[in-house]
């Protein structure tokens, strides 16, 4: 079974009429931390909607999938105030890979790569025996919902 997400972490409630604005449906983790499930269609989309330029302070080692606009930003002040985590994972019957960059006060958090450190710096402590990752639920989130594969038509339409 497959592991396919790319979201934000975002920690605070949401606030629903900046959701409904961006078209997404955050749903709730836990303990004051929402998915804000994202693709990187979804982020190219707005980020030449709104004429926004600014890139994201991503390692150059994480894929080109993993989304690098500026509006990320944007959309998590929009959403929810304190630090976020922009998350995206890559698994399939256990093999893949995973990646994640925290951002605090609109500057990436340095040395987090990984989806557990980045839920450690949002706050998450592990229960259970579990890990921070399993802690919050994400297992239970693994692909992006259907809503979100309109964005690929909506690049094609702007040209990006």
């Amino acid at each position: 079974m497959g592991h396919h997400i790319t979201a934000l972490i975002v920690t605070g409630e949401p606030d629903p009429a900046a959701a409904a604005g961006w078209g997404v449906e955050p749903v709730p983790l836990g303990e004051g931390r929402w998915l804000v499930p994202v693709t990187h269609y979804f982020t190219a989309y707005w980020q030449a909607r709104l004429g926004e330029t600014a890139a994201l302070d991503v390692p150059a080692s994480f894929p080109v999938v993993f989304p690098r606009e500026g509006v990320v930003l944007r959309l998590a002040a929009a959403l929810a105030t304190g630090p976020f985590a922009l998350v995206m994972t890559d698994y399939f019957g256990g093999v893949g890979d995973q990646w994640a960059c925290v951002f605090a006060g609109g500057r990436r958090v340095g040395g987090v790569e990984r989806i557990n450190a980045a839920l450690r710096e949002l706050g998450v402590e592990r229960r259970g025996g579990l890990d921070e990752f399993d802690t919050v639920g994400l297992g239970a989130h693994r692909h992006p919902p259907e809503e979100l594969d309109r964005y690929e038509a909506l690049c094609d339409e702007l040209g990006v």
